[in-house]
């Protein structure tokens, strides 16, 4: 590899992203990602273990967790795969330093919180 390859575009440069995770205390908090090119799906996983949420609800169902992002006024949640199946990352929603991410825990029908 070449120092002109993508992959290693952000080595130089922190990825510092502000991040709010719905339901918790947490508003606004400053995080770097060190991997730009890791997957959604891996993202969230990332956070998940930082911030030590619950991978299960009080009726012992899985949480399921989405991140978003407000664009225009609107939510927008970050697909992990396109319509090809490819999984996504964070810069294929053209995601730059210093957007507002939020975490958002999915409701499971039939479960209680």
């Amino acid at each position: 590899m070449n120092e002109n390859n993508e992959e290693v575009f952000y080595d130089d440069e922190e990825f510092i992203v502000h991040l709010t995770i719905e339901g918790t205390e947490v508003s606004e908090t400053n995080i770097k990602i060190t991997d730009p090119q890791k997957t959604i799906r891996d993202q969230i996983n990332s956070i998940v273990h930082v911030f030590e949420l619950p991978k299960v609800d009080n009726g012992g169902n899985p949480i399921i967790y989405r991140l978003g992002r407000v664009v225009d006024g609107e939510d927008q949640m970050l697909e992990f795969e396109d319509e090809d199946g490819r999984e996504q990352c964070i810069l294929d929603y053209g995601i730059q330093p210093g957007d507002h991410l939020q975490l958002i825990q999915v409701p499971i029908a039939g479960g209680r919180r």
